[in-house]
Parts: structure tokens; sequence; C-alpha cells
């Protein structure tokens, strides 16, 4: 019976599916919650999940105290991706575009 039970539980990554991780650049994903306020700031949390890395931990993430404002949640939102790839071009976006170039290169002296 415990087999027939682990046969038929989920794995999680349906789950993981739905919990609106959005695409950025650099192959990673990230995610932002808004986890409360505090005397109207609003606090986000985040995370930027880089499975390709090879520099330490595989993710990058932060929380976020928004003074109280007019601004929307959408609009938090959205200025808090912006951040988020700013960090990301920050820390690889060189690394990222010397290897393209390279590759580039690499192919074209491979069809000469």
């Amino acid at each position: 019976m415990a087999d027939r039970d682990a046969a038929n539980m989920p794995d999680g990554k349906d789950l993981i599916r739905t919990m609106g991780w959005e695409s950025l650049p650099f192959s990673c994903l990230g995610l932002i919650r808004k986890t409360g306020d505090v005397k109207g700031n609003n606090i986000w949390a985040w995370i930027i999940l880089i499975p390709w890395t090879s520099d330490g931990k595989p993710w990058i993430d932060g929380t976020e105290i928004v003074p109280a404002s007019l601004k929307t949640d959408a609009d938090e939102y959205a200025d808090i991706m912006v951040k988020m790839r700013a960090i990301l071009d920050d820390r690889y976006g060189a690394t990222v575009a010397n290897r393209a170039v390279d590759d580039l290169i690499a192919d074209i002296l491979e069809d000469s």
C-alpha cells in the first residue's frame, strides 16, 4: 500500500509552475511576493534562481521596503522586477556577452 501511495504522490513540479515564476535574462527565473506592510510601507520578498551558476549559491534573494506612496501593487512589483533584471545585468551581462562573441567567432572560424 505504501508503494501505491508513493507512486501517486506529486513531485511538486506542477505546484512550482503555478507559483508565478517570471522569466528573467540569462535563463534565470524570478519570484516576487508582497509579504506585508508596516506603518504604510509595503514589504516585498524576491528571489532569482540561477540554474547554471558555478560561483556559489544558485540564487540571489532580497527584501524591499517600499515607502508608502500612491503606487499600486502592480507598479511596485514592476519596479522590483526592473531591479532584479539590473542585478543580473550587472553581475552576468559582460561575461555572457563576451561568451556570446567568442561563440560567434568560433562558429565563423569553423565555417571557413
